[in-house]
């Protein structure tokens, strides 16, 4: 007597004896159509490039904004982490909210290293000291408050006029060194 239970095991081996038949079909069924591309798997991912208008990077530290730079134009650089700016002004906040304001043509921020540089006709206000910076190039370290200015430099100032190459200025010091010919034309000083 055949029962039910004992017919089920015949299934698995009608399959296996009969897989020589039913396989041919059922592989090319299941084969994947159209061939693979390699060039997919090894596709590079998208950088974050960008252009935009009207740009304002703004920068805190220990709750205090620390800088502010403002472009009509950014785009991204040679790395994702450097942005080129068009007609930049920039606020550089000091203690006790001192501000100076920094504008230029052209510049470069990068923002692993916070180095803002400037470029073409740079112009350094400070306000509280009255006085005035021009340059072609300033680079200025957010991290250590420092600036430097290669080439030729110009402070205006009440009652001075200093003119150099090298500019080394300390901004939380607020000591300034400058190399090369320096010359000062002070007014306002009675002689000696």
């Amino acid at each position: 007597m055949i029962t039910r239970r004992s017919l089920a095991w015949l299934i698995p081996l009608g399959l296996f004896l009969t897989f020589p038949l039913w396989r041919p079909p059922v592989a090319a069924f299941l084969s994947p159509r159209g061939g693979y591309d390699p060039s997919l798997a090894k596709r590079k991912l998208d950088a974050h490039n960008f252009n935009m208008d009207q740009v304002i990077i703004s920068q805190s530290k220990e709750g205090k904004k620390t800088l502010e730079v403002r472009a009509k134009k950014a785009f991204t650089g040679k790395s994702v982490d450097e942005f080129h700016l068009e007609e930049v002004d920039a606020v550089i906040f000091g203690k006790n909210d001192e501000k100076t304001y920094v504008t230029a043509r052209r510049g470069i921020f990068n923002k692993l290293t916070n180095i803002l540089t400037l470029i073409d006709e740079v112009v350094v206000v400070k306000p509280k000291d009255k006085s005035e910076l021009y340059s072609d190039l300033l680079t200025y370290n957010n991290n250590t408050g420092m600036a430097y200015s290669p080439g030729k430099t110009r402070i205006i100032g009440d009652g001075f006029e200093i003119r150099g190459r090298n500019l080394h200025v300390n901004t939380l010091t607020k000591a300034y060194d400058l190399d090369g010919r320096v010359r000062c034309k002070l007014t306002g000083f009675a002689k000696p």
